[in-house]
C-alpha cells in the first residue's frame, strides 16, 4: 500500500472514531443557537490564522473551542469544535485554489473533526476525574488543554510521519514547534476568561471578547508574517552558509548528496512539492532521485528526456532558471510545456538547473498548488543552493568514476589472486567466471579449452537456464565462430556488433558484441575466454585490456591445475590405503574390523555395495561375514550365509588364481555369481582375493550398479591395496580372536582346578599311632586322579571295647576343605586312592562323578569289595563317556593295624614291612570301575606292625620318563621306600617327589597322586 492510501486509511479511522465518540456522549438535543454561534466564532478566527510553511495553519480557535467546552459542557463543546474543524476543512481548498481531492475534501476534514473532538471529550473526561468541581476553572481549563494539545500535536506528527517519513516528522517539527508553541499552546489559559465571561455576564460580554479575541487574531497574524519575512531575511545567508557547508562536507555518494540537498532546501523554502533529478552522462536518462508530492514521498522515477522536451528539456538546452507564478494564466507565455508526472498538476512553481561548468546534470524544482506561492528571492535562494549542489554532485560523479577505475584494477589484482590460490580445475573455471562477471560487470562470461583434437569444449560459464544448455550443446571446431577464430589466431577478437560479423554464432539472441580472449600457456594456445553484451559498441580498448591480462593469468591458473590435479590423484591414492589403513589399525576385535572392511570401499571408491567373504577349505564354501550397502533386513538375512564355491564361477577363479577379477555387465552373466547378483542385482563386481601369507582367507567383492563401470587402473590399484591390509588385519583379528578363545578357556580351567581341589581333603587325618601324608599334581591344570579319607561306623564287634574305653563318638562323614576330624580310638579309616583313564577336564568331571559315588557307596561301612562293586554299578550306568577308573580302596582299623582293602585294576600299593624290611604289593582280583556292570572285584586283608609303611601311588609316579625314555618305574619307588622308611609320612613324600626330580626334568605326562600312611612305632 502506497503512503497515500496509508494517509487516506488513517484520516478516515481516526476521524470516524472521533465522531462516533462525540455521538455516544451528546445526550438531549444541544442548544443549537449556542454551537452555531460558537462554529461561527470558531471560523472567523480560524480563518485569521498564519502558515509557517511546510506546517498547517496556527490560529487562536483553540482559545475559543476550550471556553465552549467550559461553558457549554464538554459534549456540546466538542460538537462545536467538530463542526468547525469541517467546515473549515472542506472551505480551505476551495479558497486557495489547491486540488479538489478525497484526501483535502473529506478525509482530511473528517481527520481535523474527529481529532479535535477527541481532545476535548478527553480533556472533559481528565476534568471529571482530576477537577469534578465546576467552580475549580482553572484546573479544568489545563485539563482541557493539555489533552487537546497532545491530541491536535501528535496528529499533526503522525500524519507527518505518514506522508513524508521521518524527514517529513523533521522538517515540520523544525517549522512549526515555535509558532505552535507561541500561538497555539501558550494562549489557551485564556480560555478560563471566556468561559467565565460566558457563564458570569450576558452574552453581549461575551460577542464582544470573541470580536476581541478575533481582533488578536488578526494582530499575531500580522505579526507573525512580519517576524517570517525578518527572519527570513536574517537567515538567509545563515542557512545558506549552513547549507552550503552541509553539502560540502556531505558524503561523495549522489544518493546520499540528492537527501541531503532535499532536507537542507527545506529549511530556506517550501520543499513540500520537491523534485530533485540527475540526466546520465552522455544520454537522455532523466533519473528523479528525490521525488516528494504534497509531502508524501515518492518512489525514485527514471524516464527518457531530449533536450528541449518540456522545462526540464529547456533548462538543460538553456541553462537557464524559471519562475512560474500561476501555470494556468502564464501557460501560452511560458518557454516550453511542462510534461507532468500527476494527475493534479500544481498552479506555480521554481525550476532551477544543476549545473557543473558548462554542461546541466540536472535539476531541482519546487511546486505549489496556490498560485504566486514563491517569488525571486525563492527562486535566488534556490539557485544559490542548486550550484552548491551541482558542485557536489559532479564531484561524486567524478570520485565515483576514479574509485571505479580504481576498483577495476584493484578487482583485477584480486581476480587474479584467487585465479591463482585455486588448484582444483572443476572449481577453478567456474569460479574465474564468476568472479569477473561480479567484478567487471559482463555477462555472460564463457571459457572454452582446447582439447587435442581440435574442438573447444565448453567449460564454465555465467548464463543459467536455456542459454546454459545450449552452451552445453554446442560444438565449436578451430575457426568456427568468434571463439574458434580467437583459438585459431591466437589474438583477441572484438565484434562491436555481432549482427555485423558473419563468423557469429547465434547462440544467444541477446547479445549484440562480443570480445574472445585466447588463453595462451607460452606459445601454445590452451582455451579461449569469451565474454558478451547486449549493448551494441560495449567492449572498449580499456575492456581488452583487462580481459588480456586476466585470460594470461587464467592460462598459467589452468596448467598448474592440471599439474596439482595429477599430483594431487596420486596422494590422494596414498592418502586413502593410509585412512584404509588407520582404520583398519583401530579395529581391536574381528567385530570391529568387518564393519570397517566394507565401508571402506564404498567411501573411498564408490561402489554401491561390498561384501566381505570367508573361504572355508574344508567344506569348499564361502560364508558372508559383512556387508554394506544393503537395507537392515537383507543384511541381516545375508549375513552368516553361506554358498558353494560351484555356484559363483568368478569367485572361484579369483581363488585359484590369487588375482583380482573383474565382471562388467553381470545383470546379463547372472551365473557367474549367483549368490550377489541374484539376490541384489549388481551390474560390474570386483572379486578381491584376501591372502595372507599364501593362505586363502577369503575375497571382498565390490558391487556396481552402473552396468557400464569400468574399473580404470588407478582403481584396481586402490582395491587390491585395500584387499591386501584388509587380508593381513583379518588375520591378525583371527588369531586374537582363537587367542582371546584360549585365554577363556584357560581362565576356565584355573576355576576348575580351584573346584577340583577343594574337592581333595584340606588336611589328612590325625590318627592317634599312626602317620598319614599324602601328595596330588595334575599333568594339566585339571586331572583326573584323586584321594580321600572318610571315617566309618564302628562294626558291632567293636563297640564294647569302645564303651570300656570311653570313647565313643558320634560324628558325621568328612566334608571336603574341613579340617579333618579326630576319629574315635577303634574308629575306622576309609581311605581311596584313584586315576581316571583320561587327562583334562573330561578327567576332572569324571573323577568328580566317581569321587562322589566311591564316597556314597563306602559309607556305610560295606567291606571294600562290597562298596566297590556297587560303586561300579552306579559309574557304568550313570556315565555314557566311556571312560573308566582305577582305584585302590582300604579301610584301616587304627587299633589293631588290620587293613581291608580291594584293588579295581589299579596300581598295586607297596607294603614296606620293618620287621624283615621286605615290600610287598597289595592286590586283588578284578578291573577298572566304569567297563562292566557286574565286573567281580576282590577282597583281601592284611595287619600292618609298627614301623609298617604302606605307599599308595597313580601311574604318574612310575611312568614317569627322562631324557633316555626311562620309566621311573616300581624299582626306584622301592629303593625310595627302603632308604627313608624310618622317615615320617611327610618326609618319606618328599624323598619320592625329590628321586623324581633327579630322575627326569621333563613336565608331568600325567596326573600323579602319593599317599603314605605309616604305623608308628610303639
Amino acid at each position: 500500500m502506497t503512503r497515500g492510501r496509508w494517509l487516506i486509511a488513517y484520516c478516515l479511522a481516526l476521524g470516524a472514531l472521533g465522531w462516533l465518540w462525540l455521538l455516544a456522549r451528546l445526550g438531549a438535543g444541544p442548544v443549537w443557537p449556542l454551537v452555531l454561534l460558537f462554529v461561527a466564532l470558531a471560523l472567523l478566527v480560524e480563518s485569521a490564522g498564519f502558515r509557517a510553511p511546510p506546517s498547517d495553519s496556527h490560529s487562536l480557535v483553540g482559545i475559543l473551542l476550550l471556553a465552549a467546552a467550559l461553558a457549554l459542557g464538554a459534549p456540546t463543546g466538542a460538537l462545536a469544535a467538530a463542526l468547525a474543524a469541517l467546515i473549515f476543512g472542506v472551505l480551505l481548498p476551495l479558497l486557495y485554489g489547491r486540488p479538489r481531492t478525497f484526501y483535502l475534501l473529506a478525509a482530511r476534514p473528517l481527520l481535523r473533526s474527529g481529532v479535535r473532538a477527541i481532545g476535548i471529550l478527553l480533556g472533559g473526561a481528565l476534568a471529571d476525574a482530576l477537577a469534578p468541581d465546576p467552580a475549580r476553572l482553572f484546573a479544568r481549563v489545563l485539563c482541557f488543554a493539555l489533552c487537546y494539545t497532545l491530541v491536535v500535536q501528535g496528529n499533526r506528527a503522525v500524519r507527518e510521519l505518514l506522508q513524508g517519513g521521518r524527514t517529513g516528522v523533521v522538517s515540520w517539527f523544525r517549522s512549526a514547534w515555535r509558532p505552535a508553541l507561541s500561538a497555539e499552546i501558550a494562549p489557551l489559559p485564556l480560555a478560563a476568561l471566556g468561559a467565565a465571561i460566558y457563564l458570569r455576564l450576558d452574552l453581549i460580554f461575551f460577542v464582544l471578547a470573541g470580536a476581541a479575541l478575533l481582533s488578536g487574531s488578526l494582530a499575531v497574524r500580522r505579526a507573525a508574517l512580519n517576524l517570517q519575512r525578518q527572519r527570513r531575511s536574517v537567515r538567509e545567508l545563515a542557512l545558506l552558509n549552513e547549507v552550503s557547508r552541509a553539502i560540502i562536507r556531505a558524503e561523495l555518494n549522489v544518493e546520499a548528496l540528492s537527501e541531503l540537498i532535499y532536507r537542507e532546501a527545506g529549511k530556506v523554502v517550501d520543499t513540500s512539492s520537491f523534485h530533485l533529478g540527475l540526466f546520465e552522462p552522455g544520454s537522455d536518462r532523466y533519473t528523479l532521485m528525490i521525488r516528494v508530492q504534497d509531502r508524501v514521498r515518492l518512489p525514485p522515477l527514471a524516464v527518457d528526456l531530449p533536450s528541449g522536451d518540456g522545462i526540464v528539456g529547456w533548462m538543460r538546452e538553456t541553462g537557464r532558471a524559471l519562475l512560474v507564478e500561476d501555470f494556468v494564466a502564464e501557460m501560452e507565455r511560458l518557454p516550453a510545456r511542462p510534461r507532468y508526472q500527476s494527475d493534479h498538476p500544481p498552479r506555480s512553481g521554481i525550476y532551477v538547473p544543476l549545473i557543473a561548468g558548462e554542461t546541466v546534470i540536472g535539476s531541482i524544482s519546487i511546486q505549489s498548488y496556490q498560485p504566486g506561492a514563491f517569488d525571486a528571492d525563492d527562486m535566488r535562494l534556490l539557485s544559490l543552493i542548486a550550484d552548491q549542489a551541482a558542485i557536489a554532485i559532479s564531484k561524486a560523479r567524478a570520485f565515483a568514476e576514479a574509485r571505479g577505475r580504481a576498483l577495476q584494477l584493484q578487482a583485477i589484482r584480486e581476480v587474479s589472486e584467487r585465479i591463482t590460490a585455486i588448484l582444483d580445475l572443476d572449481a577453478l573455471l567456474p569460479s574465474v567466471v564468476w568472479l569477473i562477471h561480479e567484478r567487471f560487470g559482463y555477462q555472460p562470461v564463457h571459457i572454452f579449452t582446447l582439447e587435442e583434437n581440435g574442438d573447444l569444449v565448453f567449460r564454465a560459464s555465467t548464463a543459467e537456464g536455456e542459454a546454459l544448455e545450449r552452451l552445453r550443446r554446442l560444438s565449436i571446431n578451430r575457426g568456427n565462430g568468434i571463439v574458434g577464430a580467437a583459438a585459431t589466431s591466437g589474438e583477441p577478437v572484438l565484434v562491436s556488433d555481432v549482427r555485423q560479423d558473419a563468423r557469429y554464432i547465434g547462440d544467444d539472441w541477446h547479445t549484440l558484441s562480443e570480445l574472445a580472449v585466447p588463453l595462451r600457456f607460452g606459445d601454445t594456445t590452451i582455451g579461449v575466454l569469451d565474454v558478451q553484451s547486449a549493448e551494441v559498441g560495449r567492449f572498449a580498448q580499456s575492456d581488452l585490456f583487462v580481459m588480456r591480462t586476466l585470460a594470461d593469468q587464467i592460462a598459467v591458473a589452468i596448467e598448474s591445475a592440471r599439474a596439482f590435479s595429477a599430483q594431487r590423484e596420486e596422494a590422494w591414492t596414498l592418502n586413502s590405503l593410509l585412512q584404509v589403513a588407520e582404520n583398519i589399525a583401530r579395529a581391536a576385535t574381528l567385530d570391529d574390523l568387518l564393519p570397517a572392511t566394507v565401508r571402506l570401499p564404498p567411501l573411498l571408491l564408490g561402489c554401491d555395495r561390498c561384501y566381505c567373504l570367508i573361504w572355508n577349505r574344508d567344506h569348499a564354501s564361502f560364508t558372508v561375514l559383512a556387508a554394506y550397502g544393503l537395507t537392515a533386513d537383507l543384511r541381516a538375512a545375508f549375513v552368516g550365509s553361506s554358498f558353494d564355491e560351484l555356484d559363483a564361477p568368478l569367485l572361484a577363479e579369483a581363488r585359484r588364481t590369487a588375482a583380482p577379477l573383474e565382471l562388467a555387465h553381470a545383470n546379463e552373466r547372472t551365473y557367474m555369481c549367483r549368490p550377489l547378483l541374484d539376490r541384489f542385482g549388481g551390474a560390474a563386481l570386483l572379486a578381491l582375493p584376501l591372502t595372507a601369507r599364501g593362505a586363502m582367507l577369503g575375497m571382498l567383492v565390490a558391487d556396481y550398479d552402473d552396468a557400464a563401470h569400468r574399473f580404470t587402473a588407478r582403481e584396481t590399484t586402490l582395491y587390491s591395496g585395500i584387499a591386501n591390509q584388509v587380508a593381513g588385519a583379518l588375520e591378525s583379528a583371527l588369531l586374537a580372536q582363537e587367542a582371546a578363545e584360549a585365554a577363556r578357556l584357560d581362565e576356565e580351567l584355573r576355576v576348575a582346578r580351584e573346584i577340583q581341589t577343594t574337592l581333595l581333603p584340606a588336611v589328612v587325618p590325625n590318627l592317634p599311632g599312626w602317620d598319614i601324608a599324602a601328595d596330588w599334581r595334575s599333568a594339566r591344570l585339571v586331572g583326573g586322579d584323586f584321594y580321600d579319607f572318610w571315617r566309618l561306623p564302628a562294626r558291632q564287634g567293636d563297640k564294647a571295647a569302645r564303651r570300656q574305653a570311653g570313647a565313643e563318638q558320634t560324628e558325621g562323614p568328612l566334608q571336603p576343605g574341613a579340617p579333618a576330624p579326630q576319629p574315635a580310638e577303634g574308629a575306622e579309616l576309609g581311605f581311596v586312592v584313584a586315576d581316571v583313564s583320561d587327562k583334562g577336564i573330561p578327567a576332572a568331571m569324571f573323577m568328580t562323578l566317581s569321587r562322589s559315588l566311591v564316597r556314597a557307596a563306602a559309607l556305610d561301612g560295606s567291606s571294600p569289595g562290597v562298596a566297590l562293586s556297587r560303586a561300579n554299578r552306579w559309574i557304568t550306568r550313570d556315565s555314557e563317556s566311556s571312560m573308566f577308573v582305577t582305584l585302590f580302596y582300604g579301610i584301616v582299623q587304627p587299633a589293631t593295624g588290620v587293613l581291608r582293602f580291594s584293588c579295581a585294576g589299579h596300581n598295586p600299593p607297596l607294603l614296606f614291612r620293618a620287621a624283615d624290611a621286605s615290600v610287598a604289593e597289595l592286590t586283588t582280583h578284578g578291573m577298572a570301575l566304569g567297563v562292566l556292570e557286574d565286573a567281580p572285584l576282590g577282597e583281601a586283608e592284611v595287619t600292618m606292625a609298627a614301623g609298617d609303611v604302606l605307599v599308595c601311588y597313580t601311574d604318574g609316579l612310575t611312568e614317569a620318563i627322562n631324557a633316555a625314555e626311562e620309566a621311573f618305574g616300581v624299582e626306584r619307588l622301592v629303593a625310595v621306600l627302603t632308604q627313608q622308611h624310618a622317615a615320617s609320612a611327610a618326609e618319606l613324600v618328599n624323598a619320592i617327589n625329590a628321586a623324581l626330580r633327579r630322575f627326569t626334568e621333563r613336565p608331568p605326562f600325567d596326573d600323579l597322586t602319593l599317599v603314605v600312611i605309616k604305623r608308628q612305632p610303639e
